[in-house]
Formats: structure tokens, C-alpha cells, sequence
């Protein structure tokens, strides 16, 4: 237990002294003048002397005996080489006024050991300007006086043994480094003192604290906390993760549970000490093994050590654990009396025969402020919690830990289920990141606040969830969880129950229903086309989904901590079904747990915690062997949550992240709800680091918030925290970083914008793009253009560019999305799009559009995202001959250029697979969607040479509605074979005759687009070939024809 120590009380002679300045001459106890301890200039210690003190001695130090008018009127006469004045154990009730009148240079001021009330202090306080500590100990003060507001040079206060009830005002003394409040009657103090930026070292034992709120992340500056002897519960996840913290006391409390949290390997700080003993705590904090060098958890109710704590530790690291005056069971006591490393051989050596079990994956999606952050740390720390919706921890995806224990033996578990919970974070920004996490195998909690619901609000709160969660997987497993359940009346409970269960329904049925309806539109024709086929077998696969919801809504408090037995019954419950879940509660072999801890420590050790798939395969197998057994467990580690790689997506799948919240933490930095207010600039952060100054950063900022720009020197200051500083291979890191946000996770594309261009380049050739890379001083000036943060409109320029060529010959492609539209589609798509496969250079890129000119053809692309009347989405191609006079770009032109963008768009959407989409080709007479999208089935239109539209009655061209028709091999030999009977003999019977005649035309040696030879060295038939334009070549056996001819 921590004492306070207090100060031994200065005694003098019997006879007292008068505590209000006395107006008659002097006549104290210890002669005709004053007595006083003097510490001159340069000297170590006071000396007992008469004032007034001697000339030609510098006098810097008093301490007073009394507080006479002839004391006083000495004093006053040091006011010019004083710094430093005790008053200590005099029993003043009042400071004397003309003793602090004038005292302007004096540094330390001790009123300890007084009997100095709130009315104690004189105005003339103010003037002590220069005054850097006070002492104010053991008086009688019960709230922070007024006039020591003004005092902003104070360093140090004490205030220690007095009867504080509150501190307002505390907060105005921003130099404040040392702060004593020991032994008072505050109930709070987080809130009072967050501005003070600079506290260093807070004392508070021996108050009535019950909570150290969330501003306690404010002081940054904290090195040394103490708050002992108080009534606290909890201490809050933001205490632990001050960045220069080294010591901690909150012993003697009532503490019974430490929050979880993610501890980020770079950047983790180490604290010296951390005292947690003489509380009820039950749960073993093994986390903070993770942080401290030495912990203190004695006198408390732990019963059981976790190994899946203990055997993270770095046996390199020296620390200490104190568990004495714990029931320990499982290890005995008599193990842990020995200490850490006891523990830890204890551990190793009855973990050899244990077994291991699959876990599960728990994704909590919810709106903002549903109380989801506050149930997952509920959920997780088995206790009532209540924490911001966001902050810095739960921003894009909060990654948390926690198991339930089975079959306990002699306090040992038996058998455990490990659950790896993600929180998603409501704001609506990141919708689009969390597409790419929301998976099939795993359960999913939804919540909605009670507290805040109407019927009208469903849709919003519940209804888009389902919409968002069904477009993605069309197999679900959710559980709807309702929160804030105690701020509800206890009769409204159930009836917002059941209008939520009936809503949902509806909503449910209201889907199918529209699906059961198109499926009667087409079954009512008299002749199915392939392409309606097509649609037909889309709309019987969504009929096909799979929902398990939780019939019953399960109603929680995170403030009571109520209903969270229901909901731990329930994950039980959907863990352990074999249908839904085949391979959880498995057990896992031996050999998977070996490298289950192995890659588990390398994305430790890594600052970029991210391996190419060969590379993961060549370590892993060349350590392990079993690589027919590779592709299998890292499912496992992915479906547990221990690693991150979506083996069935394209680009993905070529990468795994071996610290899943390392990668959350990345995405945080490009995906910010908070980046107006959370990007300043500090003379001593890590954009001072990387070289911008604050004019560049204000333009950096300025273009990243309103642009969607994210300049690569901005984001490299961004991302420092989170690499190794001590790595001198840091622009390696930052490469490494940015391949995989570009090419893995396509955030956005390349783009360059100089610091004195008005216009971005959107575009950049090829060669240019290299020449960029080999230069190092161009690199400064290049950008990324993030779409889904991108958030301006479309250029007047652009418009007025398109109305232009209205008129023009062109082909317009409309994706409808009847039902929902996945966030993040087209702004993927739009990254896609700029691909130099594609061969486009981007004019314009806005909310909801781009527009680009082909680089070869003269052709115009425009890409937009429409919300249509009947409030279904429409992505929208819409291609436009871009010729000056009056040639037009072939139809067939056109396709061959909009064909691998539908393809790659068709891929993209391969990923959503609940996703409800209708394709249409528009009628360019009436531009209507009134044909349906027949590209991948065309044989049907092609065959005809117009098309009547229903809603317009005009014939089109098919060669706008479907890619025309080209030749394949058969129907190329079959031509020649028609050709060649018509100069020489009757027609060649077999392809292999043909074959040969083939090879006949044209000598083998001669290349297939080779037109050199004579006309008179071929044969008639080549001839007529040669005739043709040659525009375009197609090559088929060594044999060429022209796109004319085909």
C-alpha cells in the first residue's frame, strides 16, 4: 500500500505567532529582529540570520518564521534577488498581501502545512508571474483557487492533504509538468486537466476517482501516474498506450477487469512498472506481459494463466510478474512463486500432449453510434464497457482476441473456442474497405440502437445492412443484436422487437418477390434466347441464398453488461453446427500449430509484415515440408483470422499479410472520417521528418481532403509510425506499402500534379511512368488519385465536350442494379478502368465519372454511376465516335475496345456473389435500355442485320447492339474450300487436304503477315486476298485475311 508521507510540522517556542501581519514594532522570541533561514547565491544550504541580511550578499532563499511587519518590510527589500520563499508550517489562514505585492522575480513560493482556506489569497497573487512552483499542501482548500489561473508559468503544483472537491480551472496552467493531488476527496480528474499537454507526473491516491475517462489520451507528456487508494472499476485501453508512460500505480482499488487492446509491434512502448495489485481482478492481464518490463497483479482473485499470452513473450526481454496472494489452480502456486520463467517451462512442458481447436471469425457490422464498439469490448473483456464508436483503435477494423473455455479440469481448460472478433467501424467512409473483409466463414453480430429507433429509420439501421451483407455473400450467418436496451422502457422492448422481425421479413420477401417476378416475365415468352437464359440462371442462383438469422433479437446493455450470456449461448451455438461451420472446434495438427506460431512471430519481426505468395510457399515449405498441405492451412490461418489471403481473388491472392491489423492500420491512413481535424502539422512529428515543410503540407492536406489526392511524401509521413524508423531500408518500405495498396488492393491509380499546375495529369505513357520510377527527384511529385474519396464535379469543359458529339455514332452499355449497388463498385471499376491494357488516358475523373479518349482510336469513353427514379443504380459505358468530318469509327472498332472493359467488369462483379444485376444495351434512336445485353450470348443478333427496339419502334443497326461477327477456324477453312473449288476442282473433302493446301499457297519459311511476294508466284485465290483492305490483320495458320474479308 502506498503512504503518503507527510512533512514533519516546523515547532517554535511556546508562544504563537500572529498569523495577520502585525503593525507593532517586532518583539518576537527570538530577539529585537526577525529570524530567518537565508540561502545566499551559488550556496548549498540555509543559514539561520537576522534580517535585514547583511550587504553585498545576494540573497535567493527565505524560509520565514513568523510574519511580522518588520519581517515583511525585510522581505520587501530581496524582491530584486529573491527566487525562492518558504512560509511553511506557520498556520496562516490568510496570505499576507504586501508579502506577495511585490515578489515579480520569485520562482518557488511553499504555503504548505497552513490553515489557508478558498478566500485565502490575496489578488496580489497575479503578479507573481515568473512563479514556476507552489506548494499548497496540507491546508484546507476545497477548490482550485481562482487567482493562480493567471500564474501561466507554473511547472509544479502541490495541492496534496486537503479537502478538494473539484479542480475546475486547473486546466488554464498549460506548462504545468508536475501535478500533486494526493489525499483529497476528488471524484473525477481526467476531464479537469486534459489540455495540460505538457503534465509529466500526476499524483491522485487516496481520492474517490471512480474513472479515468477517455481524455486521458490527451496527455501525451504523461511519464509517471499514480492513483492508488481510489474506487475504480476499469481502467481505460487509453492509460496503457501513452506513448513516454514508465510507471503506473493503480493499486488498491476495486479493478476487476483490464480492457483489451491491440498491441502494434513497432510501435510499442515499453513501461518500466505497472502495479496492479490489491484489486479483484479474475482474468489474468497477460497482455500487459506484451508491454511491461515489470507487473505486479499480486493479492487478487486469478485463478488461471492463459498460455496463449505467456508464449508470445520474448524470452530476450528481461521482466517480472509478482502473483503472490492469488488462488492460483492452473499453474499452482508454488510454479508461479518461482517466477515468469517458471511459468513459462511449466507451460511448455504440459502444452506437448494439449490439443488445439479451431476457432472462429466474429465481423460486428452496425450504423454509427449502434453501440457496436462498446458490445465487442463488452464482449471481449466479459465486463460492462462503453467506449466511442470511433477513435483511433476501432477506425476501419478494430482486431480483438478473446476464447471460450470448456470442460474445465482442475481450472485448466479442456477444450477452447478461440474467437478473433473484427469490428467494423459504422462510419458510412468505410463501407467500401470492408467489402473486401466481409467473408462467408465466418458469423456475423449486427446491431442496431434501441434507444434511437423508429419505423421509419429500418431501412437505414437494419434494412441496408442486410442489402450491403447480401450483395457480397449470398450465405449468411447473422446474429441481430439490439443495444442500449437500458435506456428503453421495459414495455417498448418487445414491441421494437417485433416491428424489427416483421420489417425485416417484409424486406426479405419484398426481394424475392421482385425476383420471382422477372423469373415469370421471362418464363412467359414464347422462345428463350440465350441471353435471357442467362438472366434466368442468375435469378434462380439469388433464390438460392442461404440466410441463417437468429429468429429471436437479442437484447444487450453495455452499460448493465446485460444480455451478453444470450449472445455467448448463441456464437456457441452457431459455432459448434457442422452444417454452417464444418471445421471449426476441429483439431488442428501438431505440424499447423508450429507454423501457425512461426509465421505468427515473423509478421512480428516484419516492419512491412507482407509476403508474395511464392515467397510465403518457398520459407514455409522450405522450413516445414508438407507443401501438399500449404494451400490448406493457410485457409485455416485466414478463416481464424491469423492471416490475411483471399485465395479466389484475382490480385489478392498473389499476397498475404501476416498482421491483419497492421493492414487495418494502413487503410486507416488512406480511408480518414476524421482527416481535416486529425492531420496538423507539429514542428516535431513525421512530416517534419520526411522533409515537408508547413506550406507543403497545408497544399498536401488541402489536396488530399478536397481532391482525393494523395501526394506520395504526404502519405510517407502518414505511414512512419507504423514501419521500423530503425530500418535504414525505409524507401523500400514505402515501396513495398504502396505496390500493395495499388496493385493488390487497387485504392487508386497514379497521377501527377506539380506544386505550381492548376490541372492534374491523370494519365502518364507508359515510358514516362519507368523514366518517373529511375528518377528520384520526380517521385516528389507524384500522386495518387484515390475515387472513393474523391468527391468533386464534373468538369464544364468535359460537359460541354460530350453534348458536342450528341450526335455522333456510338454504343451505350447500362449495368441496372434493380435492388443495391455494393459501395465501392464503380470506383473500382474506375481504378480498373485505368489499366494500360485498356489503353485510355483519363481526361477527368469526378464523383461519379470518368471520361478518357483512347490513345490509338478516335474515340471517346464516359463512365458514370446514375441513381434512377425507381432508386436503382445504373453504371453506365457510353462510347462516342470522336472522328473530325465525316468518317465514322467502325462499330466493330468500337466493340473491340468496350468488349475487355465489360469482360473486366463482368470479372469484378464475379466477386459480389448475392449481387442482383440486369444488363441492357441502349437504343441509340430513342436511348432507352430496351435490349437486353446480349454480348456474351450474340450469335442470335448478329445473324440480323437490324433490330426493331419496343419502346421506339426503329430498326438499329445490330452492329450497336452486339460485337459483329468474326470468323473462327472453321469457318475460315470452309471459305477457302468454297474459293479454291471455284478456280481448280471440286471441293477439298477433309480439313487435313486442306491443311496441306495451306501449305502450299505459302512457303513455311515465310512469315504470316508477309505481303511481299509476287502476285504472279500465288495462287488466284491469295490474289483475291491480296485485293482486300488491309487494315486490320488477323492471322490464322499461316494464312492472312484482311477484318473485311472475315
Amino acid at each position: 500500500m502506498t503512504h503518503v508521507k507527510h512533512r514533519k510540522k516546523h515547532k517554535i517556542a511556546s508562544k504563537q505567532i500572529v498569523v495577520e501581519p502585525c503593525l507593532e514594532p517586532y518583539h518576537g522570541p527570538y530577539g529585537a529582529h526577525p529570524l530567518t533561514h537565508v540561502g545566499y547565491l551559488e550556496g548549498r544550504h540555509l543559514h539561520p540570520r537576522r534580517l535585514p541580511t547583511p550587504n553585498g550578499q545576494r540573497t535567493v532563499s527565505l524560509r520565514l518564521l513568523d510574519t511580522s511587519k518588520e519581517t515583511i518590510d525585510n522581505v520587501q527589500q530581496l524582491t530584486e534577488t529573491l527566487r525562492r520563499l518558504q512560509l511553511g508550517g506557520l498556520k496562516l489562514q490568510k496570505v499576507p498581501e504586501t508579502l506577495v505585492a511585490r515578489l515579480s522575480n520569485l520562482k518557488k513560493l511553499d504555503l504548505g502545512e497552513n490553515e489557508l482556506g478558498d478566500s485565502s489569497f490575496p489578488e496580489t497573487m497575479t503578479d507573481l508571474e515568473a512563479l514556476i512552483e507552489i506548494r499548497l499542501n496540507d491546508n484546507k482548500l476545497t477548490r482550485f483557487p481562482a487567482c493562480l489561473k493567471k500564474l501561466k508559468n507554473l511547472l509544479r503544483l502541490d495541492m496534496s492533504n486537503n479537502r478538494l472537491e473539484s479542480v475546475v480551472g486547473l486546466d488554464k496552467l498549460r506548462k504545468v509538468q508536475v501535478l500533486v493531488l494526493d489525499n483529497n476527496k476528488l471524484t473525477s480528474i481526467i476531464k479537469e486537466i486534459s489540455n495540460l499537454k505538457r503534465l509529466e507526473i500526476l499524483r491522485c491516491s487516496d481520492n474517490n476517482i471512480k474513472e479515468l475517462t477517455q481524455e486521458i489520451r490527451n496527455l501525451q507528456a504523461l511519464v509517471d501516474i499514480d492513483v492508488s487508494n481510489n474506487k475504480l472499476t476499469v481502467l481505460n485501453a487509453e492509460l496503457f498506450m501513452l506513448p513516454k508512460l514508465e510507471f503506473l500505480n493503480a493499486s488498491h482499488n476495486n479493478i476487476s477487469k483490464i480492457p483489451s487492446f491491440n498491441i502494434k509491434p513497432h510501435q510499442k512502448h515499453w513501461i518500466s512498472c505497472l502495479d496492479i495489485s490489491e484489486n479483484n481482478l479474475t482474468k489474468f492481464p497477460g497482455h500487459l506481459m506484451l508491454m511491461s518490463h515489470q507487473l505486479d497483479v499480486s493479492s487478487n482473485k486469478i485463478k488461471v494463466l492463459s498460455w496463449n499470452v505467456i508464449k508470445k513473450l520474448d524470452t530476450e526481454v528481461d521482466q517480472e510478474l509478482d502473483l503472490g496472494g492469488n488462488p492460483l489452480i492452473y499453474p499452482p502456486a508454488a510454479v508461479c512463486e518461482n517466477g515468469l520463467r517458471s511459468v513459462t517451462q511449466f507451460f511448455q512442458e504440459s502444452q506437448v500432449d494439449a490439443k488445439v481447436y479451431q476457432g472462429i471469425k466474429i465481423l460486428v457490422l452496425g450504423s454509427h453510434r449502434s453501440g457496436k464498439s462498446s458490445l465487442v469490448h463488452s464482449l471481449v473483456d466479459q465486463q460492462a464497457r462503453l467506449v466511442r464508436e470511433i477513435d483511433e483503435e476501432s477506425a476501419v477494423i478494430g482486431v480483438y482476441e478473446t476464447s471460450f473455455d470448456y470442460d474445465l479440469v482442475d481450472g485448466r481448460p479442456n477444450k477452447s473456442l478461440q474467437l478473433c472478433v473484427w469490428d467494423f467501424c459504422g462510419h458510412p467512409l468505410y463501407s467500401y474497405p470492408h467489402y473486401v473483409f466481409f467473408e462467408q466463414s465466418a458469423i456475423t453480430i449486427l446491431t442496431f440502437n434501441m434507444a434511437t429507433y423508429k419505423e421509419e429509420l429500418f431501412y437505414e439501421m437494419v434494412g441496408s445492412w442486410f442489402d450491403w451483407m447480401i450483395a457480397k455473400n449470398n450465405k449468411l450467418v447473422v446474429l441481430l443484436v439490439a443495444t442500449h436496451s437500458d435506456l428503453v422502457p421495459q414495455e417498448q422492448i418487445k414491441v421494437i422487437c417485433d416491428s424489427v422481425c416483421s420489417q425485416l421479413t417484409q424486406h426479405m420477401e419484398k426481394g424475392k418477390k421482385m425476383i420471382e417476378q422477372k423469373i415469370r416475365k421471362i418464363e412467359q415468352h414464347s422462345y428463350i434466347s440465350p441471353t435471357l437464359s442467362e438472366q434466368l440462371k442468375s435469378y434462380m442462383f439469388l433464390l438460392r441464398s442461404k440466410f441463417t438469422v437468429q429468429t429471436n433479437i437479442i437484447i444487450t446493455s453495455s452499460a448493465k453488461y446485460k444480455g451478453f450470456d444470450v449472445l455467448t449461448k448463441a456464437i456457441e451455438t452457431l459455432s459448434n453446427d457442422v452444417k454452417l461451420f464444418p471445421n471449426v472446434m476441429r483439431v488442428i495438427p501438431t505440424f499447423w500449430v508450429q507454423v501457425e506460431t512461426y509465421i505468427e512471430e515473423k509478421g512480428i519481426a516484419m516492419a512491412v509484415p507482407v509476403m508474395k505468395w511464392h515467397e510465403y510457399r518457398d520459407e514455409v515449405v522450405g522450413k516445414f515440408g508438407m507443401k501438399h498441405l500449404l494451400n490448406d492451412l493457410t485457409e485455416y490461418l485466414h478463416e481464424t483470422g491469423k492471416v490475411i489471403w483471399f485465395s479466389k481473388v484475382q490480385g489478392l491472392k498473389d499476397y498475404v499479410i501476416l498482421r491483419p491489423a497492421w493492414l487495418f492500420d494502413v487503410l486507416k491512413l488512406v480511408y480518414r472520417h476524421d482527416a481535416e481535424d486529425t492531420l496538423i502539422y507539429t514542428q516535431d512529428d513525421n512530416f517534419k521528418t520526411v522533409g515537408i515543410s508547413q506550406v507543403k503540407f497545408d497544399r498536401m492536406k488541402r489536396d488530399y481532403v478536397t481532391e482525393g489526392i494523395l501526394d506520395r511524401e504526404f502519405f510517407k509521413g502518414m505511414l512512419l509510425p507504423q514501419l521500423s524508423t530503425t530500418n535504414i531500408n525505409l524507401g523500400s518500405q514505402i515501396e513495398k506499402v504502396m505496390n500493395l495498396l495499388l496493385e493488390a488492393f487497387q485504392v487508386g491509380y497514379q497521377v501527377t500534379k506539380r506544386p505550381k499546375d492548376t490541372f492534374i495529369t491523370f494519365s502518364l505513357d507508359q515510358d514516362k511512368l519507368e523514366e518517373d520510377r529511375e528518377n528520384e527527384k520526380s517521385k516528389k511529385y507524384v500522386q495518387y488519385l484515390i475515387p472513393w474519396i474523391r468527391k468533386t464535379s464534373e468538369p464544364s469543359d468535359m460537359i460541354e465536350k460530350w453534348e458536342s458529339i450528341s450526335t455522333r455514332r456510338g454504343v451505350v452499355i447500362r449495368y441496372v442494379f434493380p435492388r443495391y449497388l455494393p459501395l465501392g463498385v464503380f470506383e473500382l471499376m474506375c481504378t480498373r478502368a485505368h489499366g494500360e491494357q485498356f489503353n485510355l488516358k483519363f481526361l477527368a475523373h469526378w464523383y461519379g465519372g470518368v471520361h478518357a479518349v483512347h490513345r490509338q482510336q478516335t474515340i471517346r469513353l464516359v463512365m458514370r454511376c446514375l441513381q434512377e427514379e425507381d432508386d436503382s443504380t445504373v453504371i453506365k459505358f457510353d462510347l462516342r465516335d470522336d472522328t473530325e468530318g465525316e468518317d465514322e469509327v467502325p462499330a466493330a472498332t468500337m466493340w473491340t475496345l468496350l468488349l475487355p472493359l465489360l469482360t473486366e467488369f463482368d470479372s469484378l462483379l464475379k466477386n459480389f456473389t448475392g449481387i442482383w444485376v440486369e444488363k441492357f444495351v441502349e437504343c441509340p434512336q430513342c436511348h432507352k435500355p430496351s435490349f437486353p445485353g446480349e454480348w456474351t450470348t450474340p450469335k442470335e443478333t448478329q445473324a440480323l442485320p437490324t433490330k426493331l427496339c419496343d419502346l421506339c419502334g426503329e430498326k438499329v443497326d445490330t452492329a450497336l447492339l452486339v460485337q459483329p461477327k468474326t470468323k473462327n477456324k472453321d469457318d475460315v477453312l470452309l471459305s477457302i474450300r468454297n474459293k479454291k473449288a471455284r478456280y481448280r476442282r471440286p471441293a477439298v473433302t477433309t480439313d487435313m487436304q486442306v491443311e496441306e493446301n495451306i501449305s502450299k499457297i505459302r512457303p513455311k519459311s515465310r512469315k504470316s503477315n508477309d505481303i511481299s511476294t509476287p502476285v504472279g508466284e500465288l495462287d488466284p485465290v491469295d490474289v483475291s486476298f491480296r485485293r482486300k483492305s488491309r487494315k486490320s490483320i488477323i492471322s490464322t495458320r499461316g494464312y492472312s485475311f484482311s477484318d473485311k474479308e472475315i
